[in-house]
């Protein structure tokens, strides 16, 4: 079994030493990593060429064309070229896996649950999260992952068969989705959210070429993953990743608030897979 990790990489150079560390010191060795640098402004793109000089499994892939997070992810596993039965695994450049045991414990619970992906759990601040737990089976059967609350987070990791099912749609919003979300907020009163959300500028949401969102990139593949790949999705109980929650977000010039409220609206509001 191959693990591929992919880490999204965009100034975090003061970070990058741990993310690295934790993967090296692995104790399952079936694995590669590529770093996808978004055009750093800081040293990152340096640091990372000098952590990773002695190990060949580990990859740099400087992009030359502003991505943001969820067009870099999306290219760097298309840089890495996958077979099917890989394993895709995300880790933020800025984050990193709890412990040397990460890849053996997703390994044998793919091997046993014979799954197609794995959500959970992730620690911050020192506490493991509340947030991420097992979705009921009433939601599994009748793929209600957009009506129910959020549970599906860090630390993710999916078949790339499974992650090529996914419509390129999925990643991105049109216009009409957007307004669709801008009128959710007016007919449930939340009048506040209307007039704050309908300042934000599509360019600080999407890329330029407004294939993919920029921000809350999570929801918007994670979801439609779990409508596919409903019963052989797994939760995970045992802290596997450790989030920082200061990373950086650029949301140009939209207030950040209100643009991650409409992102994350608009994601459970797409019509389901």
């Amino acid at each position: 079994m191959k693990f591929i990790i992919i880490s999204a990489v965009y100034n975090m150079s003061k970070d990058l030493d741990k993310n690295i560390e934790t993967l090296k010191s692995q104790n399952y060795h079936n694995f590669e990593v590529y770093f996808g640098d978004d055009m750093s402004t800081d040293n990152s793109a340096h640091l990372i060429e000098g952590l990773i000089r002695d190990d060949d499994r580990f990859n740099l892939i400087k992009h030359t064309q502003k991505h943001f997070s969820m067009k870099n992810i999306y290219r760097t596993i298309e840089y890495a070229k996958p077979n099917d039965d890989d394993i895709i695994v995300l880790v933020d450049g800025d984050d990193r896996l709890a412990n040397e045991n990460v890849l053996a414990l997703l390994k044998k619970t793919y091997e046993e649950k014979k799954c197609l992906m794995t959500y959970g759990s992730f620690s911050y601040n020192g506490k493991i999260s509340r947030y991420c737990k097992p979705y009921p089976k009433l939601v599994h059967k009748t793929k209600l992952y957009r009506f129910f609350s959020w549970r599906a987070s860090h630390l993710k990791t999916f078949k790339y068969s499974l992650w090529k099912k996914i419509p390129l749609s999925s990643l991105t919003l049109t216009k009409k989705e957007i307004n669709r979300t801008l009128f959710s907020f007016l007919i449930t009163l939340r009048i506040r959210s209307y007039l704050n959300c309908r300042k934000v500028k599509i360019n600080d949401i999407l890329t330029d070429d407004l294939k993919f969102v920029r921000r809350c990139d999570d929801k918007y593949m994670t979801l439609s993953m779990l409508e596919i790949a409903r019963e052989k999705s797994e939760f995970i109980k045992e802290e596997l990743y450790i989030y920082n929650p200061a990373g950086a977000h650029d949301f140009g010039q939209s207030d950040k608030k209100w643009a991650q409220r409409l992102l994350r609206q608009a994601a459970f509001l797409k019509t389901r897979i």
